[in-house]
């Protein structure tokens, strides 16, 4: 499997598809354009993140695993295929159930 870079554009693959695979990683910028990032992260079974905020509304994605998400005080379990979107300034923190690879937008 290739990845493909040129100054048009680049590929790869989240979840070993087609495309060179993106291996585990604590933060891998994909994108970074006018102060937005798309940013790819994977946690193991029982790591967290600490509470922190983001000073932008902030979209996480959930490719594969299981985690928890609490916000504000406000716990919920997101699942593959799930998402959760959040205002700015919002105190936020995660913790892994299984093995997860997810995306966040802010």
């Amino acid at each position: 499997m290739n990845s493909v870079a040129s100054a048009a554009f680049r590929t790869g693959s989240l979840l070993g598809g087609r495309h060179a695979t993106v291996g585990e990683t604590k933060a891998q910028v994909l994108l970074d354009k006018n102060g937005q990032k798309v940013i790819f992260k994977t946690f193991r079974a029982g790591e967290t993140m600490p509470t922190h905020d983001a000073p932008v509304e902030v979209l996480v994605t959930v490719l594969t695993g299981r985690l928890n998400i609490t916000v504000e005080g406000a716990t919920t379990e997101l699942g593959t295929g799930d998402y959760i979107v959040f205002p700015a300034g919002a105190r936020h923190s995660l913790h892994c159930l299984d093995d997860a690879r997810i995306l966040i937008y802010r």
